[in-house]
């Protein structure tokens, strides 16, 4: 794991000069790190700093940024929604997320999908829905109907057995994440029993599970969808030794602010339910 001071020291010089907006790669994923940091530092430069890649996000959104959850909507606006939950912006006014909505509801009603991965299809757009109906979009009968048009779905393709190998994971992890919300828990507990029969997921190999992400993001991710202790002193040094991957991205999936937010969450306990972003 790099230094700190090495971390902040590159996101603050290739924040602004990063072109993608989105949460994996781009600015998003770095505003996450430097508001949590500003947070345990009490230094609010960092916050400034955050806020400055947020006004620099919205100019650069237009009519042909895509909806993927890696690099285009979907992800842009559960990390905005992610920063109102967690108290590190405040929305101006009730139609801050309008434009967002509109563009994922018709995404969701009326575009093509290609699978049923996070990163560029559609799950990535139900965990956007999920992100807003659990804060300030859940009074929005719209994203609620949005929703429940993706669980259908993937309920129809489970039964038909139509989902691959690859995807199960995260069709499996937005199903467990679906359920949390009180309104589909009964409707959908069903499917989500049909996903923990797979093997892949009834016995998950942290080795081979959720490959695109960074080895302790994995970890973490194995601790919050499988319950597993796996981040003690010993099995985090482990996976850490395993890890030679050469950073070359600023966002949230194997990047600098990647390595930020295990910094904290490492050596200062930072709740790990920001995985649940990537």
């Amino acid at each position: 794991m790099k230094q700190i001071e090495t971390i902040i020291e590159t996101l603050i010089i290739n924040g602004s000069l990063t072109e993608q907006p989105g949460l994996f790669y781009g600015k998003t994923g770095i505003a996450v790190f430097l508001f949590h940091y500003a947070r345990h530092t009490g230094n609010t430069v960092f916050q400034e700093y955050a806020m400055t890649l947020i006004e620099a996000i919205q100019k650069q959104i237009t009519n042909t940024t895509p909806t993927r959850y890696d690099v285009g909507i979907a992800g842009i606006g559960a990390g905005f929604e992610y920063f109102l939950q967690n108290g590190f912006i405040e929305a101006e006014g009730s139609d801050f997320f309008e434009d967002f909505d509109d563009r994922m509801y018709r995404a969701v009603m009326h575009e093509p999908y290609s699978g049923f991965s996070l990163e560029g299809s559609i799950t990535g757009w139900g965990r956007y829905f999920i992100y807003r109906l659990q804060g300030t979009g859940h009074k929005h009968k719209k994203l609620n109907d949005a929703l429940m048009f993706i669980a259908n779905l993937l309920t129809k393709k489970i039964k038909l057995n139509k989902v691959t190998e690859k995807e199960r994971p995260d069709v499996y992890r937005f199903l467990l994440d679906l359920t949390a919300i009180p309104e589909f828990k009964e409707i959908f507990s069903k499917p989500l029993l049909q996903c923990k029969a797979w093997d892949s997921i009834s016995k998950p190999d942290i080795r081979k599970i959720f490959p695109y992400m960074h080895p302790l993001q994995r970890l973490l991710a194995c601790q919050r969808y499988f319950n597993m202790d796996l981040t003690n002193g010993q099995e985090w040094e482990k996976w850490e030794e395993a890890d030679n991957n050469a950073l070359t991205d600023m966002g949230l999936l194997k990047g600098w602010a990647t390595e930020g937010m295990l910094y904290l969450t490492r050596f200062h306990n930072l709740d790990v339910s920001w995985i649940k972003l990537i």
